[in-house]
Order: structure tokens, then C-alpha cells, then sequence
């Protein structure tokens, strides 16, 4: 029965683990607490700074949404619903939650921003160039001993040399049709991919060639007003984000792959963290404790996983212990 037990706690930690990065992503993002800002045409020198660098990291894009695609000056939820739901799929619905992984940095682009697509990947660029000097920075206050930032944390942080290559940008609002159901949203929606040019890091050049079959047409506007010719593709959301991660994968995959992030095995970290949780659970449930709620909180613990042992031998299968969608099932 103990076994059984551990098994059902684990489970209820992956479960309350991945509920809650859902929850803090969901409503950061819906708050706008969570999407950065691009207010002018120039990019401020501290623009990126110790308190918001993290949120650059771990990324293999950018998502600028341009001031046309937003609505009264803000950024749609069901448009991150549609990201964050094929971001999920794409990971088997088991992505990884920590140190600020997700498919892209949202950055908001205001009335007053960049109107270009140059002006976009210049201010992209500098953005980036800063990210990579304040965490070098970082690191070198870490070394000696002046750090302001985890030690043991900060060498999970890395701005992705993809990122630096590929951007995606949001620039033409369609009503949508399926606002509760993202994954049929996110092949309405339409994106363009922008290549900045920065890709001699990478492991081979990104070529649309994959991709050439499923490319809409590029309105005259935004051709018209780039600058300088990019090499950019406009195709529906679901294409792009798998693109890029499939862009991803081969980097991570590439032989001395320039992220130390990829090497991390996301799956054992998550089953030695579940397996500790689930001791010491067990471990207060066979002692007394003087400490009432704490002793309550772990034998409604005990209660849950022996209700759900119970259900799977009468042939039931529990629903999950927390399921993310019920923490905010609406995206607007």
C-alpha cells in the first residue's frame, strides 16, 4: 500500500507543479505583467537590467505584437492561449516548466514603438546585446561573491542563440472565431517570421524551404515598410511555433550545442523532486507533530492518493489532481 501511495503523491506533485507554472503564465500574460515593453523607436542602454533579464532566457524566439494586431492598446488572451496550447501539444503536454522556459519573450510594441520590420530587428538586436552583457555581468558579480541572484540557479539562464536569429512578429488582428478553444484559433491566426541575419552561432542557416508550402501572401504595407529586404515568411501560428521549436530541437540536438540548458534532463530533475516531496509526506503522516495544520494539510494528502488508489481498483481512472485548464478556462 506504501507503494502505492508514493506513487499517487508523486503524481499529485507533477500535477500541482505544472498547474501552478500554467497559473503564473495564464495570468501574468493576461495581466500583461508578464509581456515587456517596446515604447520607442530607440532602445533605452538599461532597457534590460538584473530584475527583468530572466524573462529573456530560455526562449528560442520573440513574439513582437505589433500596435495594430492589439486591441484598445492591449494584447488579446486568447492569442497566448493559442501559443501556450501548441507550445504544450508540441511537448506532449509535459513541457518544461523552470527557469522561465516557454516557446517565446512576449513584447509588446506601443503606438509610439517601431513601425518597421527594421526598426524591429535593429531595437531586437540591441535588446538582445543587452541581455547577453547583463548576464555576463551576473555571473561575474556571482564569482565574486557580490551575485544579487541564486548562485545555485543562475547557470540555468541562457539567452538561446536561436533567439537571436528568428523573430516572430504579430502584426494583423483577425477576429476570432474560437476564442475558448485556442487550438482551433491558432491556425487562423497569422504570423510573419523575420530571419535578423545574427545566425553564426548557430549549428546550419535557417531555410524556409520546410515551410514554403503553407506561406500566405505578404500585404504590400508590410513589405513596403522594411527598410531594407528581409528574409521573412507570413504563415498561421501553429506552423511557426512548431517551426521554431522543431529549430530548437535540432540546435539542441547539434554536436557542442551552444545551450547548456538543453543538456538538462527535465524529466529525472521533476521525478527526484517528486520522490522527495513524496518522503516527506510520508514521513510526517508516521509521526505525531504538535503543529495541527500542518498535520491536517499532509493527511488530506494521505486522504487524496488513498481515494485515488481506491478509484483505479473499482476500475475508475481520477481525473488529475489539478487540472490546469479549471484554474482559468476562459483566455480573455
Amino acid at each position: 500500500m506504501e507503494t502505492k501511495i508514493r506513487t499517487e503523491l508523486k503524481q499529485y506533485y507533477h500535477d500541482r507543479k505544472r498547474a501552478s507554472h500554467c497559473r503564473r503564465i495564464k495570468y501574468d500574460r493576461r495581466s500583461e505583467l508578464g509581456i515587456s515593453k517596446l515604447k520607442g523607436a530607440a532602445v533605452p542602454p538599461n532597457a534590460i537590467h538584473h530584475s527583468n533579464v530572466t524573462s529573456s532566457c530560455n526562449k528560442p524566439t520573440t513574439f513582437y505584437w505589433m500596435a495594430a494586431a492589439q486591441r484598445f492598446g492591449r494584447c488579446p488572451g486568447f492569442v497566448f492561449g493559442a501559443v501556450y496550447k501548441t507550445w504544450c501539444r508540441y511537448h506532449k503536454n509535459n513541457p518544461p516548466l523552470d527557469h522561465e522556459h516557454f516557446f517565446a519573450n512576449l513584447v509588446q510594441i506601443t503606438e509610439t514603438g517601431p513601425k518597421s520590420i527594421h526598426g524591429i530587428v535593429t531595437a531586437h538586436k540591441l535588446l538582445a546585446d543587452q541581455v547577453a552583457t547583463v548576464l555576463t555581468r551576473m555571473r561575474q558579480e556571482c564569482e565574486n561573491g557580490a551575485g544579487q541572484f541564486p548562485d545555485q540557479l543562475l547557470p540555468q539562464y541562457h539567452l538561446l542563440q536561436l533567439s537571436r536569429a528568428i523573430i516572430v512578429i504579430y502584426d494583423e488582428f483577425i477576429t476570432p472565431e474560437f476564442v475558448q478553444e485556442p487550438h482551433k484559433e491558432v491556425r487562423r491566426q497569422q504570423v510573419l517570421l523575420v530571419l535578423t541575419g545574427d545566425d553564426h552561432e548557430l549549428s546550419a542557416p535557417i531555410s524556409f524551404d520546410s515551410i514554403r508550402s503553407e506561406s500566405l501572401s505578404i500585404a504590400k504595407e508590410a513589405s513596403s515598410t522594411v527598410g531594407k529586404p528581409y528574409n521573412m515568411i507570413r504563415v498561421p501560428f501553429i506552423v511557426a511555433i512548431k517551426f521554431i521549436l522543431d529549430l530548437q530541437e535540432r540546435e539542441n540536438a547539434a554536436v557542442g550545442s551552444v545551450n547548456p540548458a538543453s543538456e538538462i534532463n527535465w524529466a529525472d530533475t521533476y521525478d527526484r523532486e517528486a520522490a522527495e516531496y513524496a518522503d516527506s509526506v510520508l514521513q510526517s503522516f508516521a509521526h505525531d507533530t504538535d503543529a495541527e495544520q500542518e498535520w491536517k494539510f499532509t493527511t488530506a494528502e494521505m486522504r487524496l492518493a488513498v481515494e485515488r488508489i481506491e478509484e483505479r481498483e473499482r476500475g475508475e481512472e481520477p481525473l488529475p489532481t489539478m487540472d490546469v485548464d479549471m484554474l482559468d478556462p476562459r483566455w480573455e
